[in-house]
């Protein structure tokens, strides 16, 4: 008896060995590449984010995606991490942000992935942060989304909070998924958005993965199947997903994710296998591995995709991070380990220990780009330059005519009022300087509460210098100059976000703006010049124009506390031969100097809280509705700009001029004076393309 138990068993072994070897022939992605494009990726990851921070793009997502993959990685490179993120919340006092809650998921995601008690870091429990609903849901569905894989992540209970509006709740965050459904209750359901009423790949995945756990639930495998149809369908014949139409690695990562979590074998269900015109059938793998670069790592979309400049078609951050993490998940499924993330493992499958491979120079001809194309690799580790607070509301514009003229310091000074905004000038021997504070930050937004938005005027001065304020002695600003708003204006017309603790009379002193003329000299090297001195006046000549195509971070204003000679470190912390650091384009997100869909991209990613929004450049560039908060309006209006040419809210402070009913005002003051409406076309709803 013993002999024939054996023997079934025996044959059964044989049976499924010869089905898992005939079936591990038909991946279309074999082990032996999946293994080389993991420890690539997973080497050029250690070698370009050699100190991860409490960052989407350079933090978090690197740490969980080198973690769950099963490759050694030194103890100290994670422990190292801790130790920042511990500081950051120590010195943050436990908040990371007062909007995007986004931000404890991810951070609880990477701490568990690397085996760390999340209910206690620097004295902080992480999951309380994300016990009220009402906070969880701020950023709309996707904070309920990562919220719940972050606690299902190591099967955390969910703190009681008794001071919460709405207590956080399983079922509760399931619920709220469900509700958000596109068309839920009609014929054409199936699917999430961040916005509008077309299913979107990335969030329908998202909301999937968030789901998979519980599957059991009858309203939840409905939903979850109807998404599945839909996503079947929107499938290309690549095998990969586009989003805002364009084809890129992150939408068909999430979908990698998605579809392991439930179990589904990406190479041979038939709902997600597509035939091309040349008679090929190709996987979400297939889809993915397209944008796989040499050596490691993935690029956002391919040539052709971009719109022009290049955007996006080289090694980039977030595509990398989860790029990386989708081939984690696809590994796991396939070697039936837990799933991405389902780290209750993580304790005894976290791969610790000196690794060689780790250390080699990743072979990328790429290389040069690997600080994440698109701006999106620019990490901030001082937590008091993070934006925390931030903008939800409109400001209400002063729309009378009368102008009032006051003294100013012996100079010239009065305000009118452009497009709605109020306008004040001050006129000197030098230039006449108009400011128009356009927007403020206001708490629990993505704008800074502390911070507001000038446009600042300079008539009698060249334009495309650099100009720089003095903030205080040791502390100095620099202005962005903007060809676009100098068009409309008429005259040299730079952008800022100021503290609001700056005044109104600082910025309307000459002696407050220091201004550095760019020439080209011979060798066609540029040269600054600066002038010493401010009051004299600057003859309007066209500046030559220099090469704006390499992609730098943004000069913040530079604290110069410690050092004994302001001037000259200042000097030497500022590279003033590249103006292109100091000009801005709107709808730009990725200073790329091209508006196009990888910016839309990058600000849906911003919204749904994958990517941080830590550069003050960004936040100008995206707030084209000058309505004081970053939102889908604004990537409304950034399409419609790329597609039909329409212009942004921003510049109907400049645009439709008025005669001015002062006729009797002098001519040299007109400009100043002139009455400005603004459109309402831009106000309107733009309906939303996939």
């Amino acid at each position: 008896m013993f002999k024939k138990v054996c023997a079934i068993f025996l044959s059964f072994v044989i049976a499924f060995g010869f089905t898992l070897s005939s079936s591990l022939e038909s991946y279309a992605y074999s082990r032996q590449k999946l293994n080389k494009s993991m420890q690539e990726t997973a080497a050029l990851m250690y070698k370009t984010i050699p100190k991860p921070v409490v960052a989407s793009i350079g933090g978090e997502w690197t740490v969980l995606s080198l973690a769950r993959s099963g490759i050694k990685v030194p103890k100290k490179y994670y422990e190292d991490y801790y130790k920042r993120v511990e500081k950051t919340v120590k010195d943050s006092k436990g908040i990371l942000h007062r909007m995007k809650f986004t931000e404890y998921s991810r951070v609880i995601l990477a701490l568990t992935a690397i085996n760390k008690d999340v209910t206690d870091v620097g004295g902080y429990n992480l999951l309380s942060y994300l016990s009220d609903f009402d906070n969880v849901k701020k950023q709309g569905i996707n904070g309920p989304i990562f919220a719940l894989i972050a606690f299902d992540s190591g099967n955390y209970d969910i703190p009681i909070d008794k001071k919460a509006s709405v207590q956080t709740t399983r079922q509760g965050i399931i619920d709220f998924i469900l509700d958000k459904e596109i068309h839920k209750g009609t014929s054409k359901a199936g699917g999430w958005a961040l916005s509008g009423t077309d299913p979107d790949p990335d969030i329908t995945f998202m909301a999937i993965q968030s789901l998979a756990n519980y599957m059991d639930q009858k309203e939840v495998k409905e939903a979850v199947n109807r998404a599945l149809k839909v996503m079947s369908k929107k499938q290309l014949s690549t095998g990969g997903y586009n989003s805002w139409g364009t084809e890129n690695c992150e939408s068909t990562a999430q979908a990698i994710v998605a579809l392991t979590a439930l179990g589904i074998d990406i190479d041979t269900d038939s709902r997600f296998i597509k035939t091309d015109k040349k008679g090929n059938k190709n996987t979400l793998m297939d889809g993915m591995m397209q944008f796989y670069c040499k050596g490691g790592g993935f690029a956002h979309v391919n040539e052709g995709y971009d719109g022009g400049g290049g955007s996006g078609t080289g090694l980039n951050a977030m595509a990398t991070d989860q790029g990386m993490y989708a081939l984690d998940a696809y590994y796991r499924y396939i070697n039936g380990k837990n799933k991405l993330y389902n780290m209750t493992d993580a304790s005894q499958t976290l791969a610790i220990g000196n690794n060689p491979d780790l250390e080699k120079k990743p072979n990328n001809d790429n290389n040069d780009n690997n600080n994440g194309n698109n701006g999106n690799n620019n990490q901030n580790t001082n937590q008091d330059n993070r934006n925390n607070g931030n903008t939800n509301g409109n400001i209400n514009g002063n729309t009378g005519n009368k102008n009032v003229k006051t003294a100013h310091q012996g100079n010239k000074k009065y305000t009118s009022n452009v497009g709605g905004k109020k306008v004040t000038t001050t006129e000197n021997k030098s230039a006449t300087i108009s400011i128009k504070t356009i927007y403020s930050g206001e708490k629990d937004g993505l704008i800074p509460e502390n911070k507001k938005c000038v446009i600042i005027q300079f008539e009698k001065k060249a334009k495309e210098q650099i100009v720089g304020f003095k903030v205080s002695e040791k502390k100095q600003q620099y202005l962005y100059y903007s060809k676009e708003l100098s068009k409309k204006s008429g005259c040299a017309t730079y952008i800022a976000l100021f503290d609001t603790s700056v005044e109104k009379e600082d910025l309307l002193n000459m002696d407050n703006y220091e201004f550095h003329k760019i020439q080209k000299e011979d060798n066609n090297t540029d040269q600054v010049i600066t002038d010493e001195n401010k009051n004299i006046q600057d003859e309007a000549t066209s500046q030559d124009t220099v090469d704006t195509s390499v992609q730098r971070k943004l000069p913040e204003a530079t604290d110069t506390t410690n050092d004994t000679n302001t001037a000259d470190a200042t000097d030497q912390q500022e590279d003033f031969t590249h103006p292109e650091k100091y000009e801005i384009t709107f709808g730009d997100v990725n200073n790329d100097k091209v508006v196009n869909a990888q910016d839309i991209l990058d600000v849906q990613s911003i919204l749904s809280g994958k990517l941080d929004l830590t550069d003050e450049r960004q936040i100008i560039a995206i707030n084209v509705s000058m309505d004081s908060k970053i939102d889908n309006g604004d990537i409304n209006q950034i399409m419609d700009n790329f597609v039909s040419k329409k212009d942004y809210t921003i510049f109907e402070v400049f645009s439709d001029k008025k005669d001015d009913k002062d006729s009797n005002k002098k001519s040299s003051d007109k400009e100043n004076t002139s009455n400005k409406t603004s459109k309402d076309s831009q106000k309107e709803d733009i309906k939303q393309n996939d």
